[in-house]
């Protein structure tokens, strides 16, 4: 099997919050890129706005993000344009990137301070690599250091067409955290059994027979 690299997508906040559950999917299409749905369960007590910080994709690009909270209300995206230094009020309802050297940071106002439920989805063109005996993808999904330590953490994947994943056309692993991966229900679920520390993550490598994607 040939070596694939490591892309970290790193989650990093910019204010205290208590962290109740972060849930997150992934749907594969053809071509190897993902739609990912992050949803976080969190209490926010300080700061103005709360951002994913995605970096070292390599040749994975970003795109097409929007935010969304507990009320259905979609953010106003503003794109590459976010501006950081405005106050809680002027973020509210509102969602943006910033573009680094080392990536995305993925931003969007708290709108008030308590309990929210922020869900943030993003498209990865190229999640998925081609190799010459198989094909995979290998992504840091939850990072470690979080404001707080999440008490539940989970990560389901699937097929956009439909095509269940299990013993017969892949293989999986998950590093970082206690817990489990498991095929479930013709996808790919990763959860915690026992609350993160401060240095617990989700790593997610996944081995995909050939056939079942077209990617680059």
């Amino acid at each position: 099997m040939a070596i694939c690299i490591l892309t970290l997508a790193g989650c990093i906040f910019s204010m205290a919050a208590d962290i109740r559950e972060v849930a997150i999917e992934l749907v594969f299409a053809a071509d190897g890129s993902a739609r990912v749905t992050e949803r976080w369960d969190v209490d926010v007590d300080t700061g103005t706005e709360w951002y994913l910080a995605k970096y070292n994709l390599g040749a994975i690009s970003l795109q097409d993000f929007s935010v969304t909270d507990e009320s259905g209300m979609p953010y106003s995206c503003e794109g590459p344009r976010w501006d950081t230094d405005r106050s809680l009020s002027q973020k509210a309802g509102r969602c943006g990137l910033v573009v680094t050297n080392g990536g995305y940071e993925l931003c969007w106002g708290l709108g008030s301070y308590g309990h929210h439920i922020y869900t943030a989805s993003y498209l990865l063109k190229g999640a998925v690599q081609a190799m010459d005996d198989y094909d995979c993808f290998h992504m840091q999904l939850v990072s470690p250091g979080l404001s707080s330590r999440p008490q539940k953490v989970s990560v389901r994947a699937a097929m956009e067409n439909g095509t269940a994943l299990d013993e017969r056309n892949c293989r999986i692993w998950g590093f970082g955290f206690e817990g489990e991966a498991v095929f479930k229900d013709g996808g790919i679920l990763y959860y915690s059994t026992e609350s993160f520390t401060r240095n617990s993550s989700v790593i997610s490598l996944i081995r995909f027979d050939k056939g079942l994607f077209n990617p680059s």
